[in-house]
């Protein structure tokens, strides 16, 4: 997510941002969640927690992890893994490397998902 503020102005931020120093943890086998991210567009890093001024032309750059793995990643029912592809909750890459999707199979989830084909 980004957020800036009109051209010429400048803003303050306040942040409240949980896991930006301790990512979740993954529970009985599963993987670890990432990290938040907050810093500037031209690379300043920003605190998760407090008030804090961005100067005009700047932009507050934000990404948002979601949790940790519940579980061997391998024992993920394949159905389930083809229709959070479909959906865009996981990318092509990671079901190719977590989750041991073939690319042929990658490829045509993404086709059917875009021609609109429910999983």
């Amino acid at each position: 997510m980004e957020v800036a503020a009109h051209e010429g102005h400048e803003f303050d931020i306040s942040a409240m941002f949980d896991r930006v120093g301790h990512p979740a943890r993954g529970r009985r086998g599963g993987g670890p969640g990432a990290a938040t991210e907050i810093g500037r567009d031209d690379g300043a890093p920003m605190r998760g927690k407090g008030r804090q001024f961005v100067p005009h032309g700047r932009t507050v750059v934000m990404a948002f992890p979601g949790g940790a793995g519940y579980g061997p990643a391998e024992e993920r029912d394949a159905a389930a893994v083809r229709r959070d592809l479909a959906l865009g909750y996981i990318s092509g890459a990671t079901a190719r490397e977590v989750y041991g999707m073939a690319a042929a199979e990658v490829e045509d989830v993404l086709a059917r998902a875009r021609l609109g084909e429910l999983f």
